[in-house]
C-alpha cells in the first residue's frame, strides 16, 4: 500500500465520482479505477459500491476513509517538519555562554535570531569557557560564547571583541582621581580575583601582567562570579583587575583603564565544532555575522 493509493481513495471517497476524482488527482479515470481495485484486493474487500448511476462507500470504506485521511495528514505534517528541519527553521539550539555574555551579547543575538527563526527551541546553558569547549567537543552544545582564546583544532571561533584591562577601585581610593592607572602603580595593593578554577586563562593572564610589571599581586580574596568580586571591592577589601564591560555591573565603584599592559583581559568569541554545522546552526551563524564585525582570530 502506497501513500498515493491512499490519496486516490480519499479523493474518490470525497467526490463519489470517478471522473471528478481522477481530475483532482491528475490521472486518467481508468488508472484511478485500477488503483482502487488494487487497494481493495490488498485489503481483502470492497471499499465502494459501484452502480451505473452512483458510487458510495461501503461500511468498511467509511471506516477506512477516516483512517486514511488521518494517515495522509500525519504524512504531510512529517514532510513539513523534515523540510523545516533541513532548512534550519525548527530544532533545538543549545547555546553555551559565560556570565559577561548575558550583559549584551546573548540577549542581542537571541532577539535577532528569533525574528527569522521563531520556531527554533533555544536552550541557554551558563558554563565557563573551559566547560563550553568540552561540551562542544562531545556534542552537548551547538555553539558557545567564550571569553578566552580557543586553540582547539576541532573547533572554529569567531571573535566579537577584545576587552582591555581596567581596575575596579573602592570608593574614596587614592587612585580614583586619576584618568588612567599604570599597572606598576598597583604593586602595593590588595587584590581580589576570580577563582582560577572558574577562569584559568583570565586568572593566569592577570598574574602574568603583574609579574611583567615587576610584582606578584597580593591576593586577599577570590570569588566565583564577577558580581561577587565587585561587591567585595565595594566593601573596601581590595582592588580588582577586570575586563572593560564588567564596569557596568556596579555604579558605586571607580573604574580606570590600566596602562602598561600588553594583553587583553577578555576575548569574546562564538565557538562551534567544525564538522557540526547543521542547517540550524548555519542560520544562527548567519545572524551572528550580521550583528558583529569579524576580528582577526
Amino acid at each position: 500500500m502506497e501513500l498515493r493509493q491512499l490519496k486516490y481513495f480519499v479523493t474518490l471517497a470525497e467526490e463519489l465520482h470517478f471522473g471528478r476524482a481522477a481530475d483532482r488527482v491528475g490521472i486518467a479515470q481508468p488508472a484511478l479505477s485500477q488503483q482502487i481495485r488494487q487497494l481493495e484486493q490488498e485489503l481483502g474487500g470492497a471499499l465502494f459500491i459501484r452502480t451505473k448511476r452512483s458510487v458510495s462507500l461501503t461500511a468498511a470504506g467509511g471506516l477506512f476513509y477516516e483512517e486514511a485521511r488521518n494517515l495522509l495528514h500525519h504524512a504531510d505534517r512529517a514532510v513539513d517538519k523534515v523540510r523545516s528541519a533541513l532548512s534550519g527553521m525548527i530544532g533545538d539550539l543549545r547555546i553555551g555562554f559565560v556570565e559577561s555574555a548575558t550583559w549584551d551579547i546573548l540577549p542581542q543575538v537571541i532577539s535577532a535570531y528569533r525574528q527569522t527563526y521563531p520556531k527554533v527551541q533555544i536552550t541557554p546553558c551558563h558554563l565557563h569557557s573551559s566547560s563550553q569547549i568540552e561540551a562542544l567537543l562531545d556534542g552537548t552544545l551547538s555553539i558557545g560564547i567564550t571569553g578566552i582564546p580557543v586553540n582547539e583544532p576541532l573547533l572554529m571561533s569567531y571573535s566579537i571583541r577584545s576587552e582591555p584591562f581596567w581596575v575596579a577601585l573602592p570608593p574614596e581610593h587614592p587612585l580614583g582621581n586619576r584618568h588612567t592607572v599604570h599597572i606598576g602603580e598597583l604593586s602595593r595593593e590588595s587584590f581580589i580575583t576570580t577563582n582560577r578554577e572558574v577562569g584559568k586563562v583570565y586568572y593566569d593572564t592577570m598574574i602574568q601582567i603583574c609579574m611583567e610589571a615587576g610584582f606578584s599581586p597580593a591576593i586577599v580574596q577570590t570569588a566565583d562570579e564577577m558580581h561577587t568580586l565587585l561587591s567585595l571591592v565595594s566593601s573596601g577589601l581590595g582592588i580588582a583587575l577586570i575586563h572593560e564591560s564588567a564596569r557596568h555591573l556596579r555604579t558605586d565603584l571607580t573604574y580606570k583603564p590600566v596602562l602598561g599592559v600588553s594583553q587583553s583581559a577578555y576575548r569574546m568569541s562564538f565557538v562551534w565544532k567544525k564538522d557540526h554545522i547543521s542547517p540550524l546552526l548555519r542560520g544562527f551563524l548567519d545572524t551572528m555575522q550580521k550583528l558583529y564585525p569579524q576580528q582577526d582570530h
